[in-house]
């Protein structure tokens, strides 16, 4: 079957021409071969005009010149042979194409095909998302903890180096720091800026902040100021908690300050006052970069922590383990390390960035403090396995996440001494650091991706075209997160959060939301999903969520800009940079060093592009769009 003239391409990378008609012809009987067609869109919905009437129907053409993936034919042993949709209905792909030129179909998003059966419904919709378990759904997460001091008051809690806090002595320091806090009106989603280095004194903070009732704000105090700026006054945090050596980055902010490294008495109430918190409460607000050139809060509840590490099935930690707190404490990977640990007993050991940047000396940590459980970006980890592959032989669990996960790397690790268990974790933000997870067991040398798997417990994953229905097996649609995982909403973006989070439609009315995480993904055979790239412009490099539009938009304020547009640039399965093509105004031409010094004002380090290259102007697609594939 020839669309497109694509028929003898490869599986990867068919997109159509932008610049010429796609004549359409009927295909041979389905019966003849194994085909299955997919049609995946990044932009608006496109058009297919019909001819007048009594021309032949392959003088149709696709309006709006959208790039459209087409998957044709498959053969067995094909890059979708493994688990994947070589087998589902060809013949309905087939003729769902010409229903479009009779008139049955006038827009086409995602895939409006939508022939399953209840079958195949009920095992999309149910079956592949009945995840439920019990768990402390109705707690918060101090009063968890807490009752955890209770059982276990002199085991380890947290160690940085050869410094020890006991379950009991950690309990102790935070009720201190909660009782500081409740004397500043500290309450019910009260944001409470927290900007430390990682920490015993990090840990303690965290942990006094929930127990007054705020959300932990958490401020990398390596961001620019400007940054550090707009956070706190986005969130209106009426308390800082910091350390001296940080007050120059505060020093035009009016908020409150708690030191924790000022000398204070050590009071213990003997009746604090009840915080009358609820599971629903907020617990932290992380900011990640937004596309409106500003960074967005994201709001996360007590109780999508309590899912992502209280009796789930992508991790069983257990109090004889110890975790690696790894991650900045401003990226939610922090989140599964810490909570992680401390609510199920176990002992979370702090590692230096300097430390896990260093294979040798991470291996020394890991092997010297016993530890068992460590999270990883994708990054960090193929350099890792790049220097020592084996230096992971000690652990338990080894979860991965944060991009792509790189076949090779995996594969080097799995055929050396590897870890018990490798897991690679996907989720955004907004679904609490991960939502789905895949037991990586065995790459062989012709797996070009690897899945991210299936839902974790309480949470549930839904492919669904542009009408928000559900895609057959092997189709490509945007993957969309519910369950107990998401977060609330984004901090005061009320249009950003009815836009994101949307009513479930397969719950009832219930309340249930959806997020709508912009990420395009298949479902293969087995029921492990397929991540297959974005939809937008957001991008992750070296583990950090980016929008790239939002340093395109800090571009844009150097008075030499005229337009920037930035992409990333995937220079091998390892190496991501971030590249900013600009347009100068015509009055002067800025320097590479000129700009990275302007954007270094005013983004973290990490968003800041490795490459700069000046333009007299940007390539336009036919729409007059910034052609970006050209670019790259």
């Amino acid at each position: 079957f020839r669309l497109f003239s694509l028929q003898n391409d490869g599986v990867d990378g068919l997109w159509a021409r932008p610049q010429e008609p796609c004549p359409l012809t009927r295909p041979p009987n389905p019966k003849d071969q194994d085909t299955v067609f997919e049609t995946r869109q990044m932009g608006n919905p496109f058009k297919v005009s019909l001819p007048p009437s009594g021309m032949d129907k392959s003088k149709a053409v696709v309006q709006n010149k959208c790039p459209v993936l087409i998957h044709a034919p498959l053969r067995k042993g094909g890059r979708l042979g493994k688990g994947g949709s070589h087998k589902t209905k060809s013949g309905w792909h087939s003729q769902w194409l010409f229903e479009v030129l009779e008139g049955k179909h006038a827009e086409v998003g995602h895939n409006t095909m939508n022939e399953l059966t209840e079958a195949e419904t009920r095992r999309l919709l149910f079956e592949w998302n009945d995840t439920a378990t019990e768990y402390p759904r109705d707690q918060c997460v101090h009063e968890i903890f807490e009752r955890q001091a209770l059982r276990t008051p002199n085991a380890v809690a947290v160690e940085d180096g050869e410094r020890r806090l006991t379950y009991h002595e950690l309990n102790s320091r935070a009720d201190g720091l909660s009782q500081r806090l409740r004397s500043f009106d500290v309450r019910e989603d009260v944001l409470i800026g927290l900007s430390v280095e990682r920490s015993i004194e990090m840990i303690v903070a965290m942990l006094g902040i929930l127990k007054a009732g705020g959300a932990c704000v958490p401020l990398d105090p390596t961001y620019p100021t400007e940054r550090l700026a707009f956070m706190l006054e986005d969130t209106k945090a009426p308390v800082l908690v910091t350390e001296r050596r940080f007050m120059d980055r505060f020093s035009g902010s009016h908020t409150k300050i708690i030191f924790l490294d000022d000398p204070h008495p050590e009071v213990v109430e003997t009746n604090p006052p009840q915080t009358h918190l609820r599971s629903e409460s907020l617990a932290y607000v992380f900011y990640t970069s937004g596309s409106e050139g500003r960074p967005k809060g994201v709001c996360i509840p007590h109780r999508a922590i309590n899912r992502l590490v209280c009796n789930t099935n992508f991790v069983q930690i257990v109090s004889s383990d110890c975790v690696a707190q790894v991650s900045n404490a401003s990226f939610d990977g922090a989140t599964f390390e810490i909570w992680g640990a401390l609510l199920n007993g176990a002992c979370l050991v702090m590692i230096s960035r300097d430390t896990a940047l260093s294979a040798r000396e991470l291996a020394e940590k890991i092997q010297r403090h016993g530890i068992t459980t460590m999270f990883l970006t994708t990054s960090l980890f193929n350099q890792l396995a790049l220097q020592a592959p084996s230096m992971f032989r000690a652990l338990k669990h080894l979860v991965i996440g944060g991009e792509t996960a790189d076949p090779k790397s995996v594969r080097t690790v799995l055929r050396s001494q590897p870890p018990q268990r490798l897991v690679n974790g996907y989720g955004p933000t907004e679904a609490t650091t991960f939502a789905t997870w895949y037991e990586m067991k065995d790459v062989s040398d012709d797996d070009q991706t690897i899945p991210i798997g299936r839902p974790l417990a309480n949470t549930k994953a839904y492919i669904l075209d542009m009408q928000l229905r559900p895609v057959p097996i092997g189709v490509a649609g945007e993957l969309h997160i519910g369950g107990d995982a998401l977060a609330r909403d984004y901090w005061n973006r009320p249009e950003l959060t009815a836009e994101k989070f949307i009513a479930n439609p397969f719950t009832g009315g219930s309340g249930d939301r959806l997020y709508k995480t912009g990420d395009l993904a298949r479902y293969r055979a087995d029921g492990n999903i397929e991540f297959l790239g974005r939809v937008d412009q957001q991008a992750k490099v070296r583990g950090y969520r980016i929008e790239l539009g939002e340093i395109e938009a800090a571009l844009g304020r150097h008075e030499s800009v005229h337009t920037a547009v930035v992409t990333v640039r995937q220079e091998s399965p390892t190496d991501q940079r971030i590249i900013a093509y600009v347009v100068p105004d015509g009055t002067s031409v800025p320097t590479a060093g000129d700009l990275r010094a302007f954007l270094l004002q005013k983004l973290p380090d990490y968003m800041v592009p490795s490459a700069f290259v000046l333009l007299r102007e940007l390539p336009l697609t036919p729409n007059g769009k910034v052609d970006r594939e050209t670019l790259v």
